[in-house]
């Protein structure tokens, strides 16, 4: 079988143009948005809401697929130990323990990530700190700008498809 791309992210695909083009330029597409009146003032509660529903939806999908951990891959660290405790005081971590030198200096492509380790570092790639796609035999997660994730895979099963709808994210 042929693996499928879905795009998967908070967007929804009625605020499409005929060309694909997300029109609602009100939407937030960055932690550093957070509080900005051009994005409706969004909080850092409604942000993580969201934030926790990739991660869910990523969980929902290894969950269907049977995966229990993934690959570093494409591993690319545009953050310094300094901008890592400016991001602590400016709350780009809140809610996050994040060791520097133990987990961000030394990671490497080929790494593999478990469940736990994954919930944080796509937490670290959405706040911008890093960037990396996440990988399997079966499975490839990429992140793009503005808030997109990009799943390839084996056909999804509806049922975990209707499962990441019902946390209000959408699987184009």
């Amino acid at each position: 079988m042929t693996k499928k791309t879905y795009r998967i992210t908070k967007y929804n695909p009625k605020s499409r143009n005929e060309e694909g083009h997300y029109l609602d330029n009100s939407e937030w597409t960055a932690i550093s948005d957070i509080g900005k009146v051009k994005y409706k003032n969004i909080s850092y509660e409604e942000y993580e809401k969201v934030e926790t529903a990739y991660v869910k939806s990523i969980k929902l999908i290894l969950a269907e697929k049977k995966i229990t951990n993934l690959k570093v891959d494409s591993f690319y660290l545009h953050s310094t130990s300094k901008d890592f405790e400016n991001y602590k005081k400016d709350n780009r971590l809140k809610n996050l323990e994040v060791d520097f030198e133990k987990e961000i200096k030394t990671i490497k492509n080929g790494d593999v990530l478990d469940l736990n380790q994954i919930d944080k570092f796509i937490r670290l790639v959405l706040r911008e700190t890093m960037q990396m796609d996440l990988i399997t035999h079966e499975l490839k997660i990429e992140f793009g700008y503005d808030y997109y994730m990009y799943v390839e895979c084996q056909v999804l099963d509806n049922n975990t498809i209707d499962m990441i709808h019902q946390i209000n994210m959408f699987v184009e």
